[in-house]
């Protein structure tokens, strides 16, 4: 299945073929989905939870953060911290295609 997304698909990650996974990682790729990404859309996570470390890491990098209303009401003590820090409540999914500039749909 790798090499098949391998071949016909856009594959990133710092690991080289073969790695063996250790739970450090998940930490490292979570940064990388960070730093490629022009925005972060947290739909669901637990308190402790990898989604919460690339949500930090898209407010760390200035990548806007969007968490979705239902997440956001539920109490959770990291989604108030990182709305603190600027994390935007997500109500509709066309506040992200208006909020975030896209660089490619830019016209000359």
């Amino acid at each position: 299945m790798s090499k098949r997304l391998m071949a016909e698909q856009m594959v990133i990650s710092q690991f080289p073929v073969g790695h063996v996974t250790s739970p450090r990682d998940f930490v490292i790729r979570n940064r990388t989905m960070a730093l490629i990404s022009d925005a972060t859309v947290i739909v669901e996570a637990r308190e402790r939870s990898g989604t919460v470390s690339q949500g930090w890491e898209a407010i760390r990098l200035g990548r806007p953060l969007y968490i979705c209303e239902p997440l956001a009401e539920a109490g959770l003590s990291w989604v108030k911290a990182m709305q603190w820090y600027g994390a935007r409540v997500l109500r509709d999914v066309d506040q992200v295609i208006e909020e975030v500039s896209f660089p490619m749909e830019r016209p000359l």
